[in-house]
């Protein structure tokens, strides 16, 4: 037995990586119980650093991941290791600066069409993204943050559509209740979105929909105000009442304006946190630009 023992372990140390490789079985490969079509598998809820640089701005950003593709009839499973393969080599090649997320979305899909078949592939990030402002009236530099959602989908071969959804914050002043009570009225903060969807070429940057959105309420708010700025803020919310309905509208509108020489499909949400109810009050909408 024990002239047996090193003959084993030189079998074992001889195998070579083909061999080792002939001793997987993909599983993945093998025929489902039930032949169904899946139309979403993938890997959600995973976290990842990203570096972009656009118009001038650099940002560092953490998003959580949603990465799918379609599952034929035919096949048991998907090699997960390969849509987070596909991702973390693009990422981490030099660990560059890419100039749009869209652009890296892209980049991954295309590595993965080369590791792993699909005819339609989607992947998502959701991050908190931060920009810079000035205060009104001490015109005090402040950084602002939203959350923005991004989407890139691959189908067969179609171009590359992208989803884009922006979400900030500001505040609205009822005007029916200021015009049926002296003036007095209820103030409350209120969230808009402006989500766009179109080919890369159309995609609009996010400073410009974040501007859009917070032209559309009653007020800006900012994270810091000095007493002068507060003043002039809120005289400016009393200027401008509206109803939740008209923020809605107004996103709508401006987005149609700044992007009407795009060809986008563009919804808007607004949403108020209502101050005298126990409820919030929405209101949405949708725009369509094509170029003319």
């Amino acid at each position: 037995m024990r002239a047996q023992a090193p003959q084993a372990v030189m079998k074992t140390d001889n195998i070579t990586k083909a061999e080792t490789r002939n001793l997987v079985i993909d599983t993945q490969n093998e025929k489902p119980k039930h032949r169904i079509q899946l139309s979403k598998v993938g890997v959600k809820n995973l976290k990842t650093f990203v570096i972009t640089e656009r118009s001038g701005m650099r940002h560092h950003i953490v998003p959580k991941v949603e990465f799918t593709i379609d599952l034929p009839a035919d096949l048991k499973g998907v090699h997960m290791s390969r849509l987070v393969e596909s991702m973390t080599e693009e990422l981490s090649d030099q660990f560059r600066v890419h100039p749009s997320i869209e652009e890296l979305q892209i980049k991954i899909l295309d590595g993965l069409a080369q590791k792993h078949p699909f005819s339609r592939g989607e992947i998502k990030f959701e991050f908190e993204f931060g920009y810079t402002a000035r205060t009104p009236v001490s015109n005090k530099r402040t950084w602002e943050v939203c959350d923005i959602t991004a989407i890139t989908r691959k189908v067969n071969n179609s171009p590359f559509i992208h989803e884009i959804e922006v979400q900030v914050i500001g505040n609205t002043v009822c005007p029916h209740c200021m015009a049926n009570n002296d003036g007095l009225t209820h103030i409350q903060r209120a969230i808009g979105k402006l989500r766009v969807i179109g080919k890369t070429e159309a995609i609009p940057t996010y400073g410009s929909m974040i501007e859009v959105i917070e032209n559309s309420f009653s007020s800006r708010t900012f994270s810091l105000l000095k007493l002068e700025d507060e003043m002039l803020v809120t005289k400016k919310m009393h200027e401008n009442p509206l109803l939740i309905e008209d923020v809605c509208r107004n996103i709508l509108q401006l987005a149609k304006d700044a992007f009407r020489e795009r060809d986008l499909e563009m919804f808007a949400e607004a949403r108020s946190l209502e101050s005298i109810h126990k409820h919030d009050v929405i209101a949405q909408g949708r725009v369509v630009t094509n170029g003319d």
